[in-house]
């Protein structure tokens, strides 16, 4: 079992959210609808139980923030390549890379709604 289950990033603009995550995870996120509201999921395999799932939101109680807990993501291939896209796609590095010995490579960024965020990977 994992500790964690479920997470949701808040997002003020839905489509910019999407683009900005499509762009530095390689397209591994995709859009979808849940009762009333539109989001966007991460492209993980829900189906075997061994993926934690997620989602960017759009609700008045959800609002991006630079405080508190950092969700760390799968960078979906070398780190670089995913950091080398975010100011691109309207984030900010604030560390491009932390060694992490045997558990690999992360970083840390704002994403385009203004949350940090932090990435990981096994390839730097």
């Amino acid at each position: 079992m994992n500790a964690i289950n479920w997470f949701e990033i808040p997002a003020l603009d839905l489509e910019r959210a999407f683009q900005f995550y499509d762009a530095v995870l390689h397209g591994k996120v995709r859009k979808g609808t849940f009762g009333n509201g539109d989001l966007i999921l991460f492209d993980v395999p829900f189906g075997t139980g061994e993926a934690v799932g997620g989602s960017i939101v759009v609700r008045p109680d959800l609002k991006p923030s630079t405080e508190g807990v950092i969700i760390y993501l799968n960078a979906f291939g070398k780190l670089s390549d995913a950091v080398n896209k975010v100011e691109q796609a309207g984030g900010k590095v604030l560390v491009p890379e932390i060694n992490l010995g045997k558990f690999g490579f992360s970083a840390i960024l704002i994403d385009s709604e203004g949350n940090k965020i932090g990435l990981l990977s096994t390839e730097a």
